[in-house]
């Protein structure tokens, strides 16, 4: 069988993309999997042998260099034919895999320029950008390309050897012990699941939640996913936050088959993000999984979630607006919209639109080209 060897030095082991989407689905096709990723315990799991190298320390180019030789080190002791990582700050060992004949796979995860251009405190961005604009190039050349946007095509083409679209969409019969009739559901839940920041919208969130307990209206937020000391020590120096802080639990970041155990619990799910360059063009994976476990689904109005509005599948609200955000909450919790056909319809587009299924389909068809 051939060895297939997926790497990075951001990501947990168990990330739902790299693990439980890719890797797992490489090692039912017949591949002999490995992946190294940071601070995880060496085991095997659903036949994908994980390899964890140390890293107890916070600072980025600690992790951009030595963690990254940390993991190349180990990805070598694989022996594998096909290399596969998911990091920009790995694109240096993709190339020096590249010089030792191996198969390099690039998983383009985000728009990194996009990313820079949002980074206010960046005191030279031009100068960043071009620096990475520098390595995109040598990527596109020297390595097999996968995005896992739409939007990430125009930054490859006409460039690289082979771009493959493997879409971030939900693995469908996974998340299906997680639907519960939204009449069966006791409380009222509010679920938010992703990287807590301000420009993902935990802002005007909370804003919205200061509003809805001023009409009296209970509920809990569930709010699961990392959130950096910065932004905790933001939302505790929030007027707003003292009155509400009671109804919110953050759980930090949880593995998929435990954050979806909160949606039994809850009524409406948020994705409201910042209208800022990376987010107005790239869609939310969360938006399809809510969909696919039916939660309603709350969406910043930009023109990329029209179909949202068009199909009847959420609703839409401006992220800056807390009015707007308490507002929209509110008539989900009170059950003035149908949210029963709006549930219905959800789980249908996603399942014949954005099923995991379709976008496996191309990860196979691109390793069976570079063997």
């Amino acid at each position: 069988m051939i060895k297939v060897c997926h790497i990075t030095s951001v990501h947990s082991w168990n990330d739902t993309r790299i693990f439980f989407k890719e890797c797992v689905t490489l090692a039912k096709n017949g591949y002999t999997v490995s992946l190294v990723a940071p601070n995880a315990e060496n085991k095997i799991v659903q036949n994908v042998q994980v390899i964890g190298v140390e890293n107890q320390r916070k600072s980025r180019l600690f992790r951009a260099t030595v963690v990254a030789f940390r993991v190349l080190r180990k990805a070598l002791k694989t022996k594998s034919k096909i290399y596969h990582f998911h990091d920009p700050e790995l694109i240096w060992v993709g190339i020096i895999l590249r010089i030792f004949a191996k198969k390099v796979v690039f998983d383009v995860h985000e728009n990194v320029k996009a990313q820079i251009t949002d980074k206010k405190w960046l005191k030279f961005p031009k100068l960043t950008i071009g620096i990475y604009s520098l390595f995109e190039w040598l990527s596109a050349k020297l390595f097999y390309i996968v995005i896992a946007e739409d939007s990430y095509e125009e930054l490859y083409l006409g460039k690289a050897k082979s771009i493959t679209k493997v879409l971030n969409f939900p693995v469908i019969d996974s998340l299906a012990g997680y639907r519960i009739p939204q009449n069966q559901k006791m409380e009222n839940g509010i679920l938010y699941v992703g990287l807590v920041s301000e420009a993902r919208g935990i802002v005007e969130i909370i804003r919205a939640l200061e509003l809805l307990k001023k009409k009296n209206i209970n509920y809990t937020f569930h709010c699961i996913g990392p959130i950096s000391e910065d932004v905790r020590m933001k939302i505790e120096q929030l007027p707003e936050y003292k009155s509400v802080k009671e109804s919110i639990v953050f759980y930090g970041r949880l593995p998929i088959d435990q954050a979806y155990v909160y949606a039994e619990k809850s009524k409406v799910a948020l994705s409201i993000l910042h209208p800022v360059p990376n987010y107005i063009r790239s869609y939310s994976t969360k938006i399809f999984e809510y969909m696919a476990i039916g939660i309603p689904l709350i969406v910043s109005d930009f023109k990329l979630y029209e179909f949202v509005r068009e199909k009847g599948i959420g609703f839409l609200v401006d992220p800056l607006n807390p009015i707007e955000i308490a507002n929209q909450i509110e008539r989900i919790l009170a059950n003035e919209e149908n949210i029963e056909k709006v549930i219905n319809t959800g789980f249908a587009e996603v399942s014949a639109n954005y099923s995991w299924e379709s976008q496996a389909e191309n990860l196979l068809e691109l390793y069976k080209s570079i063997r």
